[in-house]
C-alpha cells in the first residue's frame, strides 16, 4: 500500500473540495432531512456558507458561516472556501483554490476541470457515454451523475433513503451516494433507518409494530475498523473503495487508482483480472467489456449498460485483458477463483 499512499492523501484533499461544488437538482434541506432518521448538521445545497440540522426527520434549526467560509458537509464545520470549494462556476471556484485539484463541472456532468492554484483552469471532457465522477476522480460509465446525490450535503458515513427509489437506500460515503437495497420482501424506511417487510411507499405504510420480529437492521456503515489488523480494509462496497484506519475509528474512505481496484488479501490496488472482486467490477476501470464473477470468464457483462453476454462455442472463454472470447481458459484470478461476499 506504500506505493499509493500519496495517491490516497491527493484524493482525499480532492474529495473535500468538491463536496460542496455542485447543486442537488431540486433537493431541499427538508427534502435531506425527510430521508434522514438520524440527527446532526447538513449542508445548504443553496447555499454553501450555510447549513441546517436535522431531527425527527425535519429541520429545526439553521445558520451560516462567517465570511470566507464554506460549511463542510463530512466533517459538519465550516472551512475555509480555499480550502472547501463551493461554487456553481469552475472558474470561480478555481480562482479560490492555492493548490492544484481536480473539480466537477457544474454545467456538464461529462466535463471536469483542472485548477492548476493560481486562478486558471482547464475544462477536459470524458469520453463518449462516460461521466465524470467526482468521488473518485475518473471517469466512468454513465448515464447517472455520481455527485448529483443528496449525499454530497449530508455527514459521512450513514444511511439515508434514496429520494428516486423509495424503500432503497443510499450509503453516504464522502459526498458520494453508494446504492443499496434490502433483502427480498423488505423495505428499507427512513423513518427508521431499518429494512422493514411493512412497505413505507404505499398508502398503509408506516412503521411497524413493537416486537416485529420481521425488521433487518443494517450494520453501522463501516465497521471494519473496529477489528482492524491492518492499515487498510475494503470499504465493502466497491472494488475500488478502501478505509485508512486505526483501531477503533471510523476511517477514511480512499479509492485505487483509476483502471485498478482494491485487493484486501495483498493490501494493494491490482489490476481487474488480478483479484475476483465481488461488486461492480467495471467500476473505476476503463473496462468496456468485464468477465462476469463466479463463471470461470465464460461469461461477461458490458459495461456501459450493465448486459450480460456469452461466448460461443469454440471460443468459449472471455479474455478481459484483451477484450475478447478466446478458445482456452485464461489463467487471471477473475477465471480461476471465487468471488465471496466479505464478512461483515
Amino acid at each position: 500500500m506504500i506505493a499509493f499512499n500519496s495517491k490516497i492523501a491527493a484524493l482525499t484533499v480532492v474529495g473535500l473540495l468538491i463536496v460542496c461544488l455542485l447543486r442537488a437538482n431540486g433537493y431541499t434541506m427538508e427534502n435531506m432531512c425527510e430521508q434522514w432518521w438520524g440527527e446532526g448538521y447538513i449542508g445548504n445545497p443553496t447555499d454553501c456558507n450555510s447549513w441546517g440540522y436535522c431531527q425527527k426527520q425535519k429541520v429545526i434549526s439553521r445558520g451560516s458561516c462567517g465570511k470566507g467560509l464554506v460549511f463542510d458537509s463530512a466533517s459538519s464545520t465550516c472551512q475555509y472556501n480555499y480550502k472547501v470549494a463551493c461554487s456553481t462556476s469552475v472558474a470561480s471556484t478555481c480562482s479560490a483554490l492555492t493548490n492544484p485539484a481536480y473539480m466537477a463541472d457544474p454545467s456538464d456532468c461529462s466535463k471536469y476541470a483542472y485548477c492548476f492554484g493560481n486562478g486558471k483552469s482547464q475544462i477536459q471532457k470524458c469520453p463518449a457515454g462516460q461521466v465524470y465522477a467526482a468521488n473518485n476522480n475518473s471517469c466512468i460509465w454513465g448515464p447517472t451523475c455520481p455527485q448529483n446525490s443528496i449525499c454530497r450535503f449530508m455527514p459521512n458515513n450513514i444511511y439515508v433513503g434514496d429520494p428516486t427509489n423509495c424503500g432503497s437506500y443510499l450509503q453516504c460515503l464522502n459526498g458520494y451516494g453508494i446504492p443499496g437495497s434490502c433483502p427480498s420482501t423488505h423495505f428499507y424506511n427512513a423513518a427508521t433507518g431499518n429494512c422493514e417487510t411493512t412497505n413505507p411507499c404505499t398508502n398503509n405504510g408506516g412503521n411497524p409494530t413493537d416486537g416485529d420480529s420481521n425488521i433487518v437492521t443494517l450494520p453501522p456503515s463501516q465497521t471494519a475498523c473496529t477489528r482492524a489488523t491492518t492499515t487498510f480494509v475494503t470499504d465493502k462496497a466497491t472494488c475500488y473503495g478502501f478505509y485508512s484506519c486505526s483501531p477503533q475509528t471510523m476511517g477514511v474512505w480512499g479509492t485505487c487508482p483509476y483502471g485498478t481496484i482494491y485487493n484486501p488479501s495483498k493490501n494493494q490496488c491490482v489490476s481487474p483480472n488480478a483479484y475476483p472482486c465481488w461488486f461492480n467490477r467495471c467500476q473505476n476501470t476503463n473496462l468496456t467489456y468485464a468477465a462476469l464473477k463466479n463463471t470461470g470468464c465464460e461469461q461477461y457483462v458490458y459495461c456501459p449498460n450493465g448486459a450480460q453476454g456469452t461466448c460461443p462455442s469454440g471460443y468459449p472463454y472471455f479474455d478481459e485483458v484483451y477484450q475478447k472470447c478466446v478458445p482456452n481458459k485464461p489463467s487471471y484470478a477473475i477465471c480461476t477463483q471465487t468471488a465471496v461476499v466479505p464478512s461483515p
